[in-house]
């Protein structure tokens, strides 16, 4: 059973109440989202970054990476305590519903029923800026803290790109970091995975249509998608390898490919994917009768995760030209030979998955067409199989690696006194015992504690549900513990 506490005994009513907590909040966010703020497009952001560090009477300093940093003076009194880093991310996972442009339009947020979500036209941002704007607020609360440095990177969700360009002088003399950018309230993270973005491509092959034949486009949408380390154990769909095994019996039985593409991110499991289809006009019925039998099998296998899935079917202009026999068949055969799901459990942390990888893209561009996949692993030995599996897979498909970054995993300690102390701020908030686990998705602290080795490190976070999809969002209840439990660790540690 849980312990309750009387209200004005918590952080919570120090601060002003859940309503004002939560009010301050949202207000921080919502000048964070104003902007678009994709990976590898937060310039915007990080300018916004800098002119409110500098209203709150910071000196915020910039890398030509875009990452900011700025040092926060010890409440009176707290000079000798010591560092600690406070570090989120800026960017967005940009999972889309057309006509919504990332590089133009920013999440449209949608308050109800105590939750903070989009219209459902995209991700939400609450990966990371939820954190991020906790921070902000909490910073302007009349904390009794110690020297704080805020340090807000760029290009998290494309392989942790922006923290491997932090200068190691950014983390020199500090104590420990706190992460933000866990998902679940009342989570201590210890620990992260390993990961590698993987971007095989081959020349994208065609020939002219013949005379005569139909086409039809196919489509697999309204997949939950979701999250491909934290939600990669949930069965959902993954549209881009479902219809690439169908396409796969299709081109063997005679019917061309003119486009294949589906998905958005490495890290993001494909909830939609589509294709043009060719033939003679007479093979309409057969195609309508192979679209019904997966529509079917479809529903069966996931109705229960993904239940707004739709498999639909339609007369399309004739393209001048259709792929080579062998290019589709080829792109269908890695698309859907790639490992994909749980590979293996993590072995210190039996609930938590320790090998997975998810086949996230399928496209055409500047002549080529590209497979994206993203393997995690907790331990060296599940990457060496995953990765040669991978490369393999590509390489009897004539696919050749065109773009990867990997980083290792981050195996922390559970026992470190920032945890204990995170741990205990959030019992006396919540009556509950805080879980000390590792998790299955790529945390900034491994690329940093590799500059620093010395930072003791945790990660933590609001709730956030189905990250990475048009279905992100974040219940409002849990806020107020979670930046008072933050405010304890800052005035405790």
């Amino acid at each position: 059973m849980e312990r309750k506490f009387e209200t004005q005994n918590t952080r919570v009513e120090r601060l002003g109440g859940a309503e004002t907590i939560i009010r301050g909040i949202l207000e921080e966010f919502r000048g964070l989202n104003q902007v678009p703020h994709g990976s590898r497009n937060e310039k915007a952001e990080s300018d916004y970054l800098m002119e409110r560090l500098r209203r709150m009477g910071l000196s915020p300093v910039r890398d030509t990476a875009g990452n900011v940093m700025a040092d926060v003076p010890a409440a009176p009194g707290q000079e000798d305590r010591p560092l600690l880093i406070l570090q989120g991310h800026m960017d967005m996972v940009c999972t889309v519903r057309p006509p919504f442009d990332p590089l133009r339009d920013t999440p449209r947020l949608v308050v109800e029923d105590g939750v903070l979500r989009t219209d459902g036209n995209s991700t939400l941002g609450a990966d990371n800026n939820l954190g991020n704007a906790t921070v902000l607020w909490l910073l302007e609360q009349g904390l009794a803290h110690g020297p704080l440095r805020l340090l807000f990177t760029v290009c998290e969700e494309v392989g942790l790109q922006g923290a491997r360009q932090v200068d190691p002088a950014w983390l020199s003399g500090a104590y420990g970091l706190l992460n933000t950018d866990g998902f679940h309230l009342g989570r201590a993270i210890a620990g992260s995975a390993g990961g590698r973005r993987e971007t095989y491509a081959r020349p994208l092959e065609t020939e002219p249509e013949a005379e005569g034949a139909a086409a039809w486009r196919l489509r697999i949408r309204g997949g939950t998608g979701g999250h491909s380390g934290d939600d990669i154990h949930k069965g959902r769909l993954n549209a881009v390898r479902a219809l690439a095994a169908f396409l796969s019996n299709a081109l063997e039985d005679g019917f061309r490919a003119a486009d294949f593409a589906g998905g958005s991110a490495h890290n993001a499991i494909p909830m939609e994917a589509a294709a043009v289809l060719t033939a003679a006009p007479d093979q309409a019925a057969e195609l309508e009768r192979r679209v019904a039998a997966l529509a079917a099998a479809l529903r069966e296998k996931y109705g229960g995760t993904d239940p707004a899935l739709a498999v639909e079917l339609a007369p399309c202009p004739v393209p001048e030209r259709v792929w080579s026999r062998e290019c589709a068949a080829e792109t269908c055969a890695l698309a859907a030979g790639l490992f994909n799901g749980v590979y293996a459990m993590h072995p210190d942390f039996p609930q938590v998955v320790g090998a997975s990888a998810n086949v996230g893209r399928v496209f055409a561009e500047d002549g080529k067409i590209k497979v994206m996949a993203f393997i995690r692993c907790a331990r060296r030995e599940e990457e060496e199989i995953l990765f040669a599996q991978h490369d393999d897979t590509a390489a009897k498909r004539g696919f050749a690696m065109e773009e990867v970054s990997c980083y290792h995993g981050w195996p922390g300690s559970p026992n470190s006194r920032l945890i204990r102390v995170l741990c205990g701020c959030y019992r006396r908030e919540s009556g509950a015992e805080m879980e000390v686990t590792a998790v299955h998705v790529g945390l900034e602290p491994s690329v940093l504690g590799e500059k620093n080795p010395e930072l003791v490190m945790v990660s933590t976070g609001p709730e956030i549900l189905d990250a990475h999809s048009v279905d992100e969002r974040a219940p409002l209840e849990g806020l107020p513990r979670y930046a008072a439990t933050l405010a304890g660790v800052l005035e405790e540690i």
